[in-house]
């Protein structure tokens, strides 16, 4: 695995006395709805939002996601879940986004790790877009469940439709379900944001929280996860599985990036005090794809 040390400047959330430790029976809600919100799961997962985006550059593909989850026609809801593989199609991956040339298979050994005060994380970025402004209900979406999946077999690359698991998909768990009734072709996921540890844990996230011109929302970065480096472990010609569950999407399509070799490289920043115990990630400037 590749590493790559952040600045002095990006301090990572170091959730200390107002950690939030999630009970293995407990329902908990991270809310990420302001400038440099953070929270943590039971597992030392943490969520934050970026405080400070730099101005996208403009052009198809400059976010590079891995993948994209387009929400079901009709509503539903707006509940949506899906996971990358090679194959682009929504009777294949739940709501994947059709023929989208961003949705693949992932090795393990392309995820790299960054260092922080001597711990080290895998970091996911999400680009969610939503409908309304910040100050609206309606541009918050929620992640339900994220789970991770690591291992050899190809059929994680591209599984077939007539394969086993709900609707062909694979995945054998009940999607929306309890946290016990997770599943990917035989596998068990390495992490999951609903866990014995985490409990039933949901991260809800104002899509638009900067609402300035050029900055949040579609485009851009709203949420970093930070997971601990310790809890995925696999080769490097593994597959790396990123399954997730949203509900109250109400446009266009969520998609998801990692820090790998030829991505956008972090800048370093001013690192902030998110509040009591807890020491913030300074702006991390990325540049973005403009849909």
């Amino acid at each position: 695995m590749r590493t790559r040390t952040l600045a002095t400047g990006l301090a990572l959330a170091l959730l200390l006395a107002g950690a939030l430790v999630c009970g293995p029976a407990e329902a908990t809600t991270i809310s990420i709805l302001d400038l440099g919100d953070s929270g943590s799961a039971g597992d030392g997962t943490i969520f934050l939002a970026d405080p400070a985006p730099t101005q996208p550059s403009t052009g198809t593909g400059v976010f590079e996601p891995f993948v994209r989850i387009q929400r079901s026609t009709g509503g539903g809801g707006g509940l949506q879940n899906g996971f990358n593989t090679d194959a682009k199609e929504p009777d294949v991956n739940f709501n994947t986004k059709d023929g989208s040339d961003w949705t693949r298979s992932v090795r393990f050994g392309e995820l790299e790790t960054v260092s922080v005060n001597g711990a080290t994380y895998y970091v996911l970025q999400l680009d969610a877009n939503q409908k309304g402004r910040a100050s609206s209900g309606a541009n918050r979406i929620t992640i339900t469940d994220m789970q991770i999946y690591i291992g050899s077999d190809p059929d994680l690359a591209n599984p077939e439709a007539t394969g086993t698991g709900a609707g062909g998909t694979g995945y054998t768990g009940t999607p929306f379900g309890d946290i016990a009734s997770n599943g990917l072709l035989g596998l068990t996921p390495v992490w999951a944001l609903d866990s014995a540890t985490n409990g039933n844990l949901s991260v809800v996230l104002q899509a638009s929280i900067w609402d300035t011109p050029g900055q949040g929302g579609s485009g851009h970065g709203d949420l970093d996860v930070f997971i601990p480096s310790a809890l995925l472990t696999g080769g490097p010609d593994d597959f790396f599985v990123l399954y997730t569950e949203y509900a109250h999407g109400n446009d266009g399509f969520e998609e998801w990036r990692f820090n790998a070799g030829g991505a956008p490289v972090p800048e370093p920043g001013t690192a902030l005090l998110l509040g009591s115990g807890l020491m913030g990630l300074g702006a991390w400037g990325r540049k973005r794809m403009m849909r």
